[in-house]
């Protein structure tokens, strides 16, 4: 088993300022899975809480590391897994960051480390960089490397990303469904999701010492893919969000879940780490999930990217 590369400068900064801070708003530690093409990072529900949510970040391997230096190998499929602990991560690079690193060598070694009366191997994520201000080797504690079975799991987690019938682009609302969210969560404790395929979204709580609904509607959002009843009439043309609602569900273009508003003002919040071009909120077929996809551009090519991406699927609550 070997694992070598040399994070660049740019992907230092990225995960600095943005993945990990995303990932430290759900838990404490993450699992991370090297391949010859891709790093993925996994935060699954047992590290986020029993009604937290599936976490997954894509990264190419072009995107994290100089293509010049990577080395990725094992007896099973040349992937490897573990599990760290995301503050120590970010310390990490942190001191790259702040330092100006211009680039950070990262490898898996053995170290023997003393335990009780003896000296044993155990495994830890090494790096070293150096730059102008800067001369730096530091080992970061991991577990043991998953087994094969272990490593199918998880490949078996990231796999699992079931696509939705349709989405909702939520960025040009973004700042506003924040702010819904934030006040609903001070009414309940659950939060229902409705998304029309028109292109409506509404987020809804019930007072209980009021007997009331209270929520938010937000329209014209763009639906992916574009469908026939996205510019459905008998929907867009009614007067009010409750009638528009009902319409939508008479004609079955509709999808409503309830999640926990907790969960849910924290899932939204992360946004501003990593500023997606999009934002797509789904609900599965069963109404199991709420998933919600970031996409990014390359800002070299000026276009959507295939090479990151993260998800993250929320759990439906049972009313």
């Amino acid at each position: 088993m070997k694992f070598k590369g040399v994070l660049t400068s740019s992907s230092i900064q990225l995960l600095e300022k943005g993945f990990l801070p995303t990932l430290l708003r759900f838990g404490k530690a993450a699992h991370m899975l090297v391949g010859p093409e891709e790093v993925h990072l996994v935060m699954r529900q047992t590290e986020t809480g029993e009604e937290g949510p599936l976490v997954c970040v894509r990264l190419g391997k072009d995107v994290m590391f100089d293509r010049r230096n990577f080395v990725c190998q094992s007896k099973h499929l040349n992937l490897i897994a573990f599990e760290y602990e995301l503050n120590l991560l970010e310390r990490v690079l942190h001191g790259a960051y702040t330092n100006q690193a211009d680039g950070l060598e990262m490898k898996l070694a053995l170290r023997k480390v003393r335990s009780g009366d003896r000296m044993e191997n155990r495994p830890f994520l090494t790096f070293s960089s150096k730059g102008s201000n800067l001369n730096m080797v530091q080992d970061l504690p991991i577990s043991k490397p998953f087994a094969s079975h272990e490593v199918d799991g998880l490949v078996d987690v990231i796999r699992s990303e079931s696509v939705c019938p349709f989405y909702l682009d939520l960025v040009p609302v973004m700042d506003r469904v924040v702010a819904t969210v934030a006040t609903l969560r001070k009414m309940s404790d659950t939060v229902l999701v409705s998304l029309v395929r028109t292109g409506d979204a509404h987020f809804q709580a019930f007072q209980q010492w009021q007997l009331n609904t209270v929520g938010a509607e937000y329209r014209h959002l763009e639906v992916i893919p574009e469908a026939e009843g996205s510019r459905d009439r008998d929907v867009s043309q009614q007067s009010s969000p409750t009638r528009r609602l009902d319409k939508a569900r008479e004609k079955d273009l509709h999808a409503t879940l309830a999640v926990s508003s907790k969960q849910l003002a924290r899932v939204l919040a992360v946004h501003a780490f990593t500023k997606p071009t999009k934002l797509l909120c789904g609900i599965d077929q069963n109404a199991n999930f709420l998933h919600l996809l970031f996409v990014y551009v390359d800002a070299l090519r000026d276009a959507v990217t295939d090479k990151e991406s993260m998800s993250i699927k929320l759990s439906a609550r049972l009313q």
